[in-house]
């Protein structure tokens, strides 16, 4: 079985596969993901399920939620003698729009800054980059379709990234990481700022 974990946005859930199925799907809103990421863990007869991958979404995002499935993800891993993989959460977002040529993913950053992902016809085409909030409506220029979990501004579509679509993603490794301790992504410094995201995506 498949236990996958995603909580970057304000929209948390938690998803079970088996078999190429989906067994068991949970979500939670607000921001104390914590309280409810415990809550519906207790719900469910973790101890009798045969759990051997544990997925986590690890953003960009909401950075203390991710550092809570993080941290949940790897208790659940090496209690079952799991393996570990962790992704960028806009794969999910990459799954529910595969037909789009130029997807935008992004997600606030917080500083007056936006994280953003780059995604053509569900594959990644630019890794999770950071770049000056004013600098959006330049940027979603040159995208078919953007989309976030929050309310960034206008022309961007309401999205969230879901746990249930990782495991969709399961079988191809090429989008994983194994490492046995993921962290969140964080992108920060003054060479992303200064490279400039519109240069890039011109």
């Amino acid at each position: 079985m498949i236990l996958a974990l995603e909580m970057s946005s304000s929209l948390g859930s938690l998803a079970i596969g088996e078999g190429g199925r989906i067994v068991e799907t949970r979500e939670f809103r607000g921001i104390r993901h914590l309280a409810a990421l415990v809550s519906t863990l207790r719900e469910l007869p973790l101890a009798s399920l045969c759990i051997q991958t544990v997925i986590v979404g690890i953003g960009p995002g909401s950075f203390s939620s991710i550092r809570v499935s993080v941290a949940a993800a790897q208790a659940i891993a090496f209690a079952k003698g799991a393996q570990l993989r962790s992704l960028c959460s806009g794969w999910s977002l990459a799954l529910q729009h595969p037909d789009v040529a130029q997807l935008g993913v992004f997600a606030e950053a917080r500083r007056g800054e936006l994280y953003g992902t780059i995604f053509s016809l569900g594959r990644l085409v630019r890794p999770s980059f950071a770049f000056p909030k004013e600098e959006l409506p330049k940027v979603v220029q040159n995208i078919d379709l953007a989309v976030a979990a929050e309310e960034l501004g206008s022309g961007l579509l309401r999205a969230y990234p879901r746990a249930e679509d990782f495991l969709r993603l399961a079988e191809d490794r090429s989008v994983f990481s194994e490492d046995p301790f993921p962290e969140p992504i964080y992108l920060r410094g003054p060479v992303r700022r200064e490279t400039g995201a519109i240069a890039q995506l011109s």
